[in-house]
């Protein structure tokens, strides 16, 4: 039996959480990081996570300051989105940035490869898939909750052009999954792999092959899908926006299609068993088993009248969540891993960054989506084992690692940096948990 933590440890992780939050914030939006750690400026995808976790936050408890935050961080992107295409950057019309840093990029130019820079000696790399869904995302569910019209307006022509990226650009080979690549031609660095596992080592298979571009992600496609359905129906309600409705609509409804014929695994009987881990370019699966398809069940539409909707049925839910509570993904004392102790490429040292780690911030997100669809024992039990290497460790930290139950540490790389110890998205998961 697992001792729940008490009353008194619960406060000092929500209070620190909420200042973390506070501290993390400036008058552009809220960091990654803190500005002393490696993260300290903007992400599109940590902004756009850690917002829509403070917007659950507000759903309980409104709170002003939260929701000024959200909503200066999400006018920044606005200002950050792509206008041209810049291949060295991987800028793209209507597509978010991954990474904006006005100062403190030296580690990012000084090697074989420097980051490019813009004229104006910032660096802004878009080298992230699902940053763009996730904003929208996120635009979408800031309005929901605050009924700020005056910001909708501000900001729908920013959403009109980051969804015509996605069924556009974001479409590479036009199969209607959401991909990637990191082009060839481009002579300035960048991220090879660009989901949220964006590391080399996630996709590297035993023998050190990497899949051929481009690339599609499980979780993105869940992203993507949600994101199209619910600003689908928005914009069917508006006369003039009719046919970008039916556009939006179409697409997700491929999609859903594609996904469920292309990423589910299924036995002998077509019972589902899990999903792959991505697709290639050749739309061979990457089967390494990672805890990436339970964001499946976060990643929902809600219609404004009528049943959640997943871009999977609720028999292939309960085949994925019995999946990953298996003892070589869930720890009772941890959470769920990154990536499944049985695979490969599992690393069980602290220099695994996603090849068996555990983040907070992922299991807020598969915690949130086992309430929503009834999964309320394992919820719960995710939720405790994730509180206790947090109460641990006694800040909202990236991530850490556990080789024996209840025994935990810091990641360290393999050039001896430590991973961050106050992340937004791991203080914003925390408040969810709390509130």
């Amino acid at each position: 039996m697992v001792e729940p933590l008490s009353p008194d440890q619960l406060q000092f992780l929500y209070q620190t959480a909420y200042d973390s939050i506070l501290d993390l914030a400036d008058e552009q939006g809220i960091a990654a990081s803190s500005r002393q750690e490696a993260y300290g400026c903007l992400f599109g995808r940590d902004s756009a996570i850690s917002i829509l976790k403070l917007l659950e936050v507000c759903k309980k408890k409104p709170d002003q300051k939260l929701l000024d935050i959200c909503r200066r961080t999400l006018l920044t992107h606005t200002l950050l989105q792509g206008q041209n295409y810049v291949l060295e950057s991987g800028e793209e019309p209507g597509k978010f940035i991954h990474e904006f840093r006005q100062s403190n990029y030296d580690r990012l130019i000084n090697r074989p490869k420097p980051w490019y820079v813009y004229p104006d000696k910032i660096l802004r790399n878009y080298d992230s898939v699902d940053s763009t869904p996730l904003l929208l995302l996120a635009y979408y569910r800031y309005w929901q909750v605050t009924q700020d019209n005056d910001f909708l307006l501000r900001v729908l022509p920013h959403v009109e052009a980051g969804l015509k990226w996605l069924i556009t650009d974001g479409d590479k080979d036009r199969d209607f999954l959401i991909e990637y690549e990191l082009p060839s031609k481009r002579t300035h660095g960048g991220l090879v792999v660009q989901s949220w596992t964006d590391s080399f080592a996630c996709l590297t298979s035993a023998q050190g092959e990497f899949p051929i571009y481009p690339i599609a992600a499980v979780e993105v496609q869940a992203i993507a899908w949600a994101t199209l359905k619910t600003w689908a129906a928005f914009f069917a309600a508006r006369d003039t926006q009719y046919v970008f409705a039916q556009q939006l609509e179409a697409f997700a409804q491929q999609l859903k299609v594609t996904f469920n014929r292309q990423f589910v695994i299924r036995d002998r009987f077509g019972k589902p068993i899990y999903a792959h881990q991505a697709l290639d370019g050749n739309k061979k699966p990457v089967s390494t088993v990672t805890g990436n398809p339970l964001l499946c069940l976060w990643a929902d539409y809600q219609p404004q009248n009528g049943q959640p909707e997943a871009i999977i049925d609720r028999i292939t839910m309960h085949a994925w969540v019995e999946r990953a509570f298996a003892k070589d993904l869930f720890d009772e004392l941890a959470g769920i891993r990154t990536m499944s102790q049985l695979s490969p490429t599992f690393d069980p040292s602290n220099q695994s960054y996603h090849n068996g780690s555990f983040w907070p911030f992922f299991n807020g997100l598969i915690y949130e989506g086992l309430v929503k669809w009834g999964f309320h024992a394992q919820a719960s039990a995710l939720r405790t084992a994730s509180l206790i290497p947090l109460s641990y460790f006694g800040c909202p930290i990236e991530l850490y690692c556990s080789v024996k139950p209840g025994v935990y540490s810091e990641y360290i790389s393999p050039t001896g940096k430590k991973g961050c110890r106050y992340q937004a998205w791991t203080a914003a998961a925390l408040l969810d948990w709390l509130s």
